[in-house]
């Protein structure tokens, strides 16, 4: 019984192992996913500042035009010349995001990471209703199983104890001419006296430990359940915001920066107008960019924790 026991609790920790080992690797998939989908964000908001640095140089010779024209102050030449200040105060929070960023991903793809991220953001299918489903499949869930046969496994060991273990040994010794050989037979048992002091307090603390470790695995299942439910909803939020983002406060953004700039090229408006509409469409291009990046994020940890098949 205890040689079993034994050879029960090696087994269910090799399964053990086994089931860390996957654990670590959706981690590292996941923790992997994350990064690039983090730089390739940050590269995206860098390259739209191209765009904002062109669209500033048009600004200027607008109010140059417009200085010319007798329609502007001489003093709204400075204010093209503050946006751009304004930007590259912008940028360079991005140049210190994307150092950021890619020495997150480095940790995890090594030089690669300082090559800059190609092509577009990963599109997964969300199943909401299968991932409930799931749930109890989850690496770091699933983990509790050979756990919770090694803590039986140890129960019955400790359980074992409390038997008596016998043995036998038989030895023959030729011994010198003076001497007759001698064989000789050994019976060796023990007892397992004083139980309440020796085994029974061995078998408590692992009946306990296995205890604990029933305890764990429901609260690990009641978190997860949560983390599922919130990353869900955020995961519908977010895919409204892009819809949003793109269908609604992009163009209504664009369209009041060429009405104001129609207004003010007819004389009909100020530049601070203009320049506030044209920071309102900076914010909103940039905020887009915010949102997609979240709602991959939200969708990769869905993804790799309910949606791979090769975990």
């Amino acid at each position: 019984d205890k040689r079993r026991a034994r050879i029960e609790v090696a087994d269910a920790a090799v399964d053990r192992a086994a089931a860390e080992g996957r654990v670590e690797r959706l981690n590292v998939r996941q923790a992997t996913a994350l990064a690039w989908i983090s730089s390739y964000s940050v590269e995206r908001k860098e390259a739209l500042f191209q765009d904002f640095y062109r669209e500033n140089r048009l600004l200027a010779d607008t109010v140059r035009a417009q200085i010319a024209g007798g329609r502007a102050q001489p003093a709204d030449a400075v204010t093209p010349k503050q946006e751009a200040a304004q930007l590259a105060e912008q940028q360079d929070d991005l140049i210190r995001l994307r150092a950021q960023a890619r020495a997150a991903l480095r940790r995890w793809i090594g030089p690669a990471a300082n090559d800059p991220p190609v092509g577009s953001l990963p599109e997964w299918s969300i199943d909401a209703s299968g991932y409930s489903h799931k749930l109890q499949h989850h690496p770091a869930l699933a983990a509790f199983v050979p756990m919770t046969r090694e803590a039986q496994a140890k129960v019955r060991e400790a359980k074992a104890q409390k038997q008596s273990d016998w043995s036998w040994e038989l030895d023959y010794q030729r011994r010198g001419r003076q001497f007759g050989d001698m064989v000789s037979v050994q019976f060796t048992f023990d007892l397992p006296l004083f139980p309440d002091s020796r085994q029974n307090p061995k078998i408590a603390a692992k009946h306990a430990e296995l205890n604990q470790l029933e305890a764990e695995r429901e609260a690990l299942v009641r978190e997860h359940t949560q983390q599922l439910e919130d990353d869900l909803a955020e995961y519908e939020r977010l895919k409204r915001a892009v819809r949003r983002s793109q269908d609604s406060l992009l163009p209504l953004a664009k369209e009041k920066v060429g009405l104001t700039m129609a207004s003010y090229r007819a004389g009909k408006s100020d530049l601070a107008a203009v320049i506030a509409a044209r920071r309102e469409l900076i914010e909103t291009r940039l905020k887009q960019v915010d949102f997609e990046e979240q709602r991959a994020l939200t969708s990769a940890r869905l993804y790799f924790a309910y949606g791979d098949a090769n975990q």
